[in-house]
């Protein structure tokens, strides 16, 4: 198949990859609303001692994962612990991930020699581990972690998927969660309104929580247009082209304001574009 895409000043479909899990440099292709502006003074204020627990919740496609994987990638770029943790229906495979990620970090950083004489606490993470000890306990044991490599992040993607044991074991890392460290996770609606009427002091000690909207019309521009600079092969075109503002508009109102189903739409009409030879992509073209 020729590349169609060269009569619009592209190299190719800029818009195929619309999860956050399959994009590399996340922060290029980000747009950034108000809460990003209030999560970047929260993770400076980890530097100067502050702690913070902070709740992404809403629904599928909205930007929930992208706010994780953009603190991992300020985290990687510092030089900062962090852990980033998908969380499975496993509660085991969970405990054994997130503490894997951890100490592997520590490893790293101590060097051959420190690795013959680990600290006290990662002596009791590997016991633990092995003992399988109860999330209570596991819990204070990942707080003692991030105490000790502070500052330090966990990050914790889609806690729908969690259980009893995890929700303990969370709730434990809350409890004894030290300065220096941040905790971020997210989850849906319906998850976060379980959480509140089953533990309500859990979601008490949440510092901040954002309840995700969709983009504005000018957020959805910006959206559309940053991808599109990505594959951009003629300069001096217009930002938009082969699309009309009208048009992005009117998909943005059709999907209310959701990122992944935006990015759905338009890589679906600039697919019907090329099949078609269509010269502009309009609002009636929708």
């Amino acid at each position: 198949m020729t590349n169609e895409y060269k009569l619009y000043g592209l190299n190719s479909n800029p818009f195929r990859e619309v999860s956050a899990e399959a994009i590399e440099g996340i922060y290029l292709l980000h747009v950034s609303q108000k809460i990003d502006g209030e999560l970047a003074c929260i993770v400076g204020e980890l530097s100067e001692g502050g702690r913070a627990v902070v709740a992404f919740v809403g629904e599928l496609g909205i930007g929930k994962t992208q706010r994780l994987r953009w603190l991992e990638e300020v985290a990687v770029k510092s030089g900062i612990f962090r852990i980033f943790l998908g969380v499975e229906r496993d509660y085991s495979l969970n405990i054994k991930r997130l503490f894997e990620s951890g100490l592997k970090q520590i490893n790293d950083k101590m060097g051959f020699m420190g690795r013959l004489r680990p600290p006290q606490y990662v002596k009791e993470i590997k016991k633990s581990l092995k003992q399988k000890k109860e999330p209570v306990e596991l819990g204070i044991l990942a707080s003692m972690m991030l105490k000790e490599q502070k500052p330090s992040y966990i990050l914790l993607d889609n806690i729908d998927c969690g259980d009893n044991n995890f929700m303990e074991f969370l709730t434990a890392l809350v409890n004894n969660l030290k300065a220096g460290s941040l905790l971020c996770f997210t989850c849906n609606k319906e998850i976060f309104k379980g959480i509140r009427e089953t533990n309500p002091s859990f979601i008490e000690r949440i510092n901040k929580l954002y309840m995700l909207d969709g983009l504005e019309d000018k957020e959805a521009e910006l959206l559309v247009a940053k991808r599109l600079a990505v594959s951009r092969s003629v300069q001096n075109m217009d930002f938009l082209f082969p699309f009309t503002r009208e048009f992005v508009y009117s998909l943005n109102s059709q999907v209310h304001g959701n990122p992944r189903a935006l990015l759905k739409g338009v890589d679906d009409a600039l697919c019907r574009a090329c099949n078609t030879g269509m010269p502009i992509i309009a609002k009636s073209f929708g």
